[in-house]
């Protein structure tokens, strides 16, 4: 293997590579990414055996070949001193030379037979196709990513579940606790049946990472326990999880017994200084709501905190308390995408809604559930 190539090409993409590559293995080569020539282009893959990832970029190949080398080389493709990069394997070794400008390295490498890749082109070519625009993905990803569950023991909750249908889009997350839902409409050419996919929400967040706020497209092509996506000269492959996610749109209450507009910076802004005296994993706030203002309040061992916020629209009973976690609260804030917030309130140990809707073309209905706390030491789930 002998090649020449940008660095500044590289260097997009390698936090990205560098994410899949486990902290922890029982086999050592995972914690290596593979490198391959084909033609005239570079490949670099990571893999975790969950999901993986591989770049493909344009450069100057010499002689085909491929090896696996330490994460270093992450390191030292930054630590490069010239735009211009060379790669060389020496022969009847795996030993590579790297040289940029006046450094020299030499890494150690292993064989790259060893390496597991993921499924081949030709066979997931094959498989069932969806495309979204870049742009558009990233914004439904952004909208539930954040309410996935991290829990071991709810291995359902930990992935995210998109459900494509005839003529709209359902994504949704939720730990429990809390649970984000997107609705909106989807192009009714897209798909010719309805398919269910649970996908890890540990992929969908590197995805959404990866992706930028663009009209490209992202190919998908899944089948029943792989997905994969590809965007620009990235492929993106994942497992999914067997689907065992209930039914979560009953969650949702019909009704409500008081309904508040406000403005979404400055609720935003008030929440986050009465988290500063919030204390414990709950991070337990305190809102309340008494003819047109809502009251925002904490109190523990440090001190307390009071607030108040004239709101823009009421409707329904005043709230004398409903207890919080803050962090819920603020995960939505930080994502809402309009000044005014419409929240929706069932009593003090009822449910919490955001809602927002959108009509016309790319109709959306996305609804974001909070569950109150009813003590300090006692939460309840779905």
């Amino acid at each position: 293997m002998h090649l020449v190539l940008n660095k500044n090409e590289l260097l997009e993409n390698l936090p990205s590579l560098e994410k899949i590559i486990p902290t922890r293995t029982t086999i050592p080569l995972l914690k290596g990414v593979r490198l391959e020539t084909d033609d005239h282009r570079f490949i670099l893959t990571s893999n975790n055996l969950e999901m993986s990832l591989q770049a493909t970029y344009e450069a100057k190949v010499q002689q085909e070949g491929s090896v696996i080398l330490p994460e270093k080389f992450f390191d030292i493709i930054r630590q490069s001193p010239a735009e211009e990069i060379e790669i060389e394997m020496l022969p009847g070794s795996f030993r590579t030379s790297i040289k940029s400008g006046t450094a020299d390295f030499f890494l150690y490498g292993a064989d790259p037979e060893q390496f597991p890749l993921s499924t081949a082109e030709q066979l997931w070519k094959k498989w069932t196709k969806i495309s979204f625009v870049a742009g558009e993905l990233k914004n439904i990803l952004q909208k539930v990513h954040f309410a996935a569950s991290q829990d071991e023991s709810k291995p359902s909750f930990k992935g995210i579940l998109l459900e494509i249908k005839t003529d709209h889009l359902l994504c949704m997350a939720s730990d429990t606790y809390r649970l984000a839902c997107l609705q909106k409409s989807f192009p009714k050419e897209i798909v010719s049946l309805p398919y269910r996919l649970l996908i890890p929400g540990k992929t969908l967040g590197e995805v959404g990472r990866m992706l930028t706020d663009t009209g490209e497209d992202v190919d998908c092509y899944f089948q029943e326990n792989e997905i994969i996506f590809v965007y620009k000269h990235l492929v993106f492959s994942s497992r999914l999880l067997q689907d065992q996610y209930p039914d979560l749109q009953q969650a949702f209450p019909e009704g409500y017994t008081t309904k508040i507009k406000v403005d979404t910076k400055l609720l935003e802004n008030t929440v986050n200084r009465a988290s500063l005296l919030a204390e414990g994993e709950n991070r337990i706030i305190s809102l309340g709501i008494q003819d047109t203002v809502l009251q925002v309040s904490s109190d523990s061992e440090l001190g307390k905190m009071k607030e108040e916020i004239t709101l823009q629209e009421k409707e329904g009973d005043d709230l004398a308390e409903i207890l919080l976690n803050s962090r819920f609260l603020l995960d939505a804030l930080r994502i809402w995408e309009t000044e005014e917030v419409e929240i929706e309130f069932n009593g003090p140990v009822g449910a919490c809604i955001f809602n927002h809707r959108r009509e016309g073309e790319g109709e959306e209905n996305y609804r974001y559930l909070v569950l109150p706390i009813k003590k300090p030491e006692n939460v309840h789930d779905f």
